[in-house]
């Protein structure tokens, strides 16, 4: 499944295949515009099939509802929610637009890369673990793009090397960077998500 969209300040594209075999992925992802911030968010269910798909799409259900909100309190929303099911790992990443500020939380292993133009490319680090409904602190980290930067968010069925991360650098866009993704291996024994995207000045 590949889905290109187009808002006002963002162009972003995603890109999902399940498990091998499998009819459902297990991973779930959200983004919403607003005039004043873009968000973004993808869980992966643990394990595959219709039990993980239940619990990612739980979180991304929390994102959407509550999107106005903290990332910190999206976490624990989501984290409240995810202790009916069977837990997932879980980014959520928040552009605001008028500070030029890149918000970002993440537990488990879905990996964060952000390239504001002109700069070295960001690989944050996420918290170890998963959210079951277990009490947990979570880590907030911002950073600064002035203009224009692109991103990417993917979860650990792709296998996104270090040769291959210099494409947010010099993206033409969103679609180019994704269809070459695209072609990239994928780990059958796993969903996989990727989601690559490109905030425009605010004019």
């Amino acid at each position: 499944m590949i889905e290109h969209h187009s808002f006002n300040k963002v162009k972003v594209s995603a890109f999902q295949v399940p498990k091998g075999g499998n009819d459902l992925c297990g991973d779930s992802f959200f983004f919403l515009e607003t005039p004043q911030y873009f968000i973004c968010a993808l869980a992966d269910g643990l394990g595959s099939g219709s039990l993980a798909k239940d619990a990612s799409k739980a979180a991304m259900n929390i994102v959407e509802e509550y999107h106005s909100e903290e990332i910190s309190d999206l976490m624990e929303r989501c984290n409240t929610v995810l202790k009916q099911t069977r837990g997932a790992v879980l980014a959520i990443v928040k552009f605001d637009y008028a500070a030029e500020t890149v918000s970002y939380a993440s537990v488990g292993n879905i990996r964060f890369m952000l390239a504001p133009r002109d700069e070295k490319v960001v690989h944050p680090l996420s918290t170890l673990g998963f959210l079951a409904g277990k009490p947990q602190k979570f880590k907030i980290q911002q950073f600064s793009y002035h203009g224009e930067a692109a991103f990417m968010l993917y979860s650990d069925g792709m296998e996104i090397h270090t040769q291959s991360r210099n494409i947010l650098s010099r993206m033409v866009s969103p679609e180019d960077a994704l269809f070459y993704i695209s072609q990239l291996p994928v780990n059958t024994a796993d969903d996989a998500t990727c989601i690559v995207g490109r905030v425009k000045p605010v004019e």
